[in-house]
């Protein structure tokens, strides 16, 4: 169990420099090679980390018993399927991959092979999170919101639906079993064909309807998600790490929860499943399932493009 992984990373933008920055220096890891079409980034940061920098994903493979994934959402399939042929196993950051089918082909090739398949929806790491969900029985209503401000500089590969809103739908289907009904979304492109701003309403088969809002455009950054349930309601803030709890008592309860970084954490949980075979948090079925839902938001979604001012 204390073996050492020879490990890779795949991508070095916004996520993927970072990926690099913990394998570094985590115990148990031999940071092998670091690839990306960038060859003066990935020069740059192999100097920086010790490691040898590549320019194609395909000098990793043989030589790395597992890879973490970092690339645009276009390339995962064919980047994170060559990988687990080759025998490696695999974290691929979320979305999972373009579509639902793609998402199963992986899932259904990680377990023929018995390679580990992580998805990287890194909420699901943050303790406030996994707190929640112990919190958590019988939701009559579930509210989410998370923004952002404009960032020229954000891969803008996919709508905001896919970038943002898939973390919550994430977390509601793993907090809340059932099947989501009735879905309703509506959104507005405002820089490109993919909408910046989408809000969706859902209602599962137990009676719980679901509210979810998401931007890019937004004048600040918020990410918090509210639910309700008979006796209280549960606040959440993802950013400042704390829970609210009012009780229709009149009782109020709140904590804050302090962690390691939820990166780092999701790190360590894909290098102890490589170490030990175990069923990741966060595991290919998951990524599946969350962009199901999506896509099945997205066929129903009206989308509006606001008229341009001269």
């Amino acid at each position: 169990m204390n073996r050492r992984v020879r490990m890779g990373v795949v991508g070095l933008g916004q996520w993927g420099r970072h990926h690099a920055r913990i394998l570094a220096h985590l115990p148990g890891v031999d940071l092998v090679g670091i690839a990306d079409v960038n060859g003066r980034e990935a020069a740059h940061l192999a100097h920086r980390y010790g490691t040898r920098p590549l320019r194609d994903h395909h000098d990793l493979l043989g030589q790395v018993e597992a890879v973490t994934i970092a690339v645009p959402t276009a390339l995962h399939f064919a980047i994170a399927r060559d990988f687990l042929e080759a025998g490696a196993h695999v974290l691929v950051e979320k979305p999972m991959t373009v579509t639902a089918e793609e998402a199963g082909r992986l899932s259904d090739l990680a377990a023929r092979r018995e390679r580990v398949l992580l998805v990287g929806h890194i909420e699901r790491f943050k303790p406030a999170v996994q707190r929640l969900f112990r919190l958590v029985g019988e939701p009559l209503s579930i509210e989410a919101r998370r923004m952002r401000p404009y960032d020229p500089g954000r891969t803008m590969d996919t709508g905001v639906v896919m970038d943002l809103m898939i973390h919550d739908i994430d977390i509601v289907d793993s907090m809340v079993p059932g099947r989501f009904d009735d879905l309703q979304a509506i959104g507005v492109c405002v820089h490109n064909s993919h909408e910046d701003l989408a809000m969706a309403r859902l209602r599962m088969d137990t009676g719980c309807l679901v509210t979810l809002t998401a931007s890019r455009v937004a004048a600040r950054k918020t990410a918090e998600m509210e639910v309700t349930m008979a006796d209280r309601a549960v606040h959440l803030d993802l950013l400042r790490q704390t829970i609210a709890i009012n009780f229709f008592n009149g009782e109020t309860q709140r904590i804050t929860l302090e962690g390691e970084e939820p990166l780092e954490l999701e790190l360590r949980h894909f290098v102890e499943c490589v170490r030990s075979g175990s069923r990741p948090l966060v595991s290919g079925e998951d990524g599946r399932r969350s962009l199901e839902i999506t896509e099945a938001l997205l066929s129903r979604m009206v989308r509006i493009t606001p008229p341009v001012r001269v």
